[in-house]
């Protein structure tokens, strides 16, 4: 596990933001898991979560609550 987010580290800031746009715009629809967040954007879950853990450290998300043994995510509002 000491490497499973590295790859994401070298992409390019244009598809950090592209991912994470599409993140926050599934998440205007309401609070929501891991799992429906990477089914909705088709991105592979460990790219959600890298992708999350970033909008976490920003103040852009917030963990709402757990649904199915996974956190829920929220929007923050701005």
């Amino acid at each position: 596990m000491s490497n499973m987010f590295g790859r994401f580290f070298s992409q390019k800031r244009g598809d950090v933001r592209k991912q994470r746009k599409a993140i926050g715009d599934f998440l205007k629809g309401g609070p929501a898991p891991v799992s429906k967040i990477a089914e909705a954007t088709q991105y592979d879950t460990d790219l959600v979560v890298w992708n999350l853990l970033g909008m976490l450290r920003w103040g852009e998300v917030e963990v709402t609550g757990e649904e199915n043994d996974e956190m829920v995510y929220t929007l923050k509002e701005v």
